[in-house]
């Protein structure tokens, strides 16, 4: 099958046919017609879309890299649930100019020679613009013997900003109501290629080895190995891994009494980053420092998940984490999870019980942690327990969380919020969200509750209203208003105790953003104001994003909080898209008077060398200039064995 773009191939006369596309969130049938037409053959499924336009001249599509996000492009897509188990679903999407991108399920880094390669073309026809997809076998996780994949396909037409869907999945969004791809036959047995061999070499001038020591001159290499063996198992190997140059994660500036979230970039924990849970208290990765060496296992055995990693760092320090997850129906899951830091001044282990899920007609929904800590060394043997019961319609959702941390729960690897530890809280919550097809309003939504929070001792910790509301109008401009009221006391010096002052913390916070849908220009405001932590606050946050050619876009945020004195932040950044390969980048960052600056050039490949060049200052080292380059080597010492032929398959 040559992938063209147009639909000319004399195979795509047998194809099954999917048409009828839905607007779930608006109830109502799209302004134009897609067709999606889909062969299979015994290493591919084939997909291909007719994307019918009545004004052909106002398709619009800007993005040319691979992987850069196809924002609100032109675009279709496929949604494949190759386990059928409505939890691990992966998209692949093309925008009308035919540049790619992909959502992996399950975690997957970003090097195509590492995730696996997929191809598709578009092209423009005189009834709108055509697409076909091909995807290999060989790049999706799924169990042997399986014959059917959960299937959805959607489309965004920019025009008229809609978004459809060939199956409906209801305002709920669940994905038990995905369609069916059926009478698959796969290949099975060993993957053909198994191994992926992903080396790297370093030079760089001023740059930090892994213990932080600057060299005026540093040259290092490593390598990640994957392997692979059948499609639902998968083992990752990293030596000496490169974090030299991970994009430093920059935060905002608005006032927390906890330590802020920052993402974890690092290729070795996004792999497989879903079979470890998405809750932060029990693993956040963050705290694992950059290691010598480390693995990683994970699969999908039955219903059962399995994740497992370990990594070796310096002064003799390990982390390991461990998760299992059964999947007891198409909405409920049970999981068991165990985390483990040693170091030189303590040994920490978290045990975690779960459950969670919802019934699949009534909207009620539930979850229950159980958690407990022990730690030598060091106090840190505590427990922890939260829950929530609650419901969920089309538009409508409220519920309640419940939830105890003793004093000493301690999960080392974890990021808990201090003001948490030595308190039980509850959160009564509920909200609406609505998007409509005709009259001044493109979406309404809003939530209001109240929250509350004891010590252990019986004092007071907090108590909040609070409440948001949100009206996108059909002139494309969006009004945000956000209220909370309540007290809070802080946390003492030390853990479980408590100052005995409370502050009496109340704000309003209000936005407004303008152009919110569009592929060419969005600018807005926030500003808040009122008193927190015991005194005037006052925060204001403007902030302009423009792309004046596919190929160009900048962005520009500034940031300016007054509380406890006075602070500021510039953040500015763009790039050109000089080839879909070839990018260059630039940030800069002004924040207190001090300047960051860094431009980097990248060469992202389908297959060969990989390069990146990275130039970094800032005002505390001396400037830097890295090189690295990758590449990606599959390799195999068996070959599969596959049901020859084209096989029949059909849409449900």
């Amino acid at each position: 099958m040559i992938v063209n773009g147009m639909l000319d191939e004399p195979a795509w006369k047998n194809a099954s046919v999917a048409d009828g596309f839905w607007m779930t969130e608006k109830d109502q049938w799209p302004a134009e017609k897609t067709e999606v037409l889909v062969i299979a053959d015994g290493g591919h499924l084939y997909f291909g879309f007719r994307a019918y336009d009545g004004q052909p001249d106002k398709i619009l599509a800007y993005q040319t890299r691979r992987d850069g996000g196809l924002g609100l492009d032109d675009q279709v897509g496929v949604e494949l649930d190759p386990f059928h188990n409505h939890r691990e679903i992966s998209t692949y999407s093309i925008n009308s100019i035919g540049t790619q991108d992909d959502a992996i399920a399950g975690g997957r880094a970003r090097n195509i020679q590492w995730k696996g390669d997929w191809t598709a073309a578009a092209v423009r026809t005189d009834y709108g613009w055509s697409a076909e997809i091909a995807i290999p076998f060989e790049i999706l996780n799924y169990r042997d013997g399986n014959t059917t994949f959960g299937i959805n396909l959607v489309r965004y037409h920019n025009r008229t900003d809609e978004w459809s869907r060939w199956a409906d999945l209801s305002p709920q969004n669940k994905p038990e109501e995905m369609g069916h791809l059926t009478e698959l036959r796969l290949p099975v047995g060993e993957k053909p290629s198994e191994w992926t061999f992903l080396p790297y070499t370093l030079l760089g001038h001023n740059t930090p080895d892994k213990h932080g020591q600057i060299h005026n001159f540093l040259g290092t290499g490593g390598i990640d190995i994957r392997y692979q063996p059948r499609q639902n198992q998968t083992g990752v190997v990293s030596l000496n891994p490169d974090f030299s140059q991970v994009e430093t994660q920059i935060t905002d500036i608005n006032f927390n009494y906890n330590e802020k979230f920052r993402p974890d970039p690092r290729p070795f924990f996004q792999e497989g980053s879903a079979y470890f849970g998405t809750d932060n208290k029990y693993l956040y990765s963050n705290r694992v420092p950059d290691f010598n060496y480390g693995g990683k296992f994970f699969t999908q055995l039955g219903r059962n998940r399995v994740g497992a990693l370990v990594t070796d760092a310096q002064d003799g320090r390990w982390d390991m984490a461990f998760r299992l997850a059964r999947e007891l129906d198409a909405t409920n899951t049970a999981a068991f999870m165990i985390v483990s830091t040693a170091r030189k001044d303590l040994n920490n282990q978290l045990f975690v019980g779960s459950i969670s899920g919802r019934h699949p007609s009534s909207g009620f929904n539930y979850s229950l942690d159980l958690a407990k800590t022990a730690t030598q060394r060091e106090d840190g043997d505590g427990g922890q327990m939260q829950s929530t019961l609650g419901w969920k319609g089309d538009h409508a959702y409220f519920g309640t969380n419940l939830d105890y941390y003793s004093v000493h729960f301690f999960p080392a690897d974890g990021l808990v919020d201090r003001d948490d530890l030595g308190t039980r809280g509850i959160n009564n919550y509920a909200g609406y969200y609505r998007e409509y097809a005709s009259g001044p309003f493109r979406v309404l939504s809003g939530y209001a509750g109240w929250k509350g929070r004891q010590t252990t001792e019986g004092l007071t910790q907090g108590t909040s209203w609070f409440g948001n509301s949100h009206a996108e109008l059909r002139q494309k401009i969006v009004f945000r208003v956000d209220y909370s009221n309540g007290l809070y006391r802080p946390v003492g010096s030390r853990l479980g105790e408590w100052s005995s002052q409370i502050n009496h913390d109340h704000y309003w916070s209000t936005g407004v953003d303008l152009n919110p849908r569009s592929s060419f220009i969005r600018y807005g405001v926030s500003y808040a104001w009122g008193e927190l932590g015991g005194g005037a606050y006052n925060y204001l946050a403007p902030y302009f994003w423009i792309r004046p050619t596919r190929k160009i876009f900048f962005n520009v945020n500034t940031e300016r909080l007054r509380s406890f004195g006075s602070a500021h932040q510039t953040v500015a950044s763009g790039g050109w898209d000089i080839t879909p390969q070839n990018t260059v980048v630039f940030r800069y960052v002004l924040a207190n008077r001090e300047s960051y600056f860094r431009f980097a050039y990248s060469r992202q490949v389908r297959k060969g060398i990989n390069l990146f060049a990275v130039y970094d200052t800032n005002p505390y080292e001396p400037a830097k200039l890295s090189v690295k380059l990758t590449f990606g080597l599959p390799f195999s010492f068996r070959r599969a064995s596959s049901t020859p032929g084209t096989p029949q398959n059909t849409f449900q």
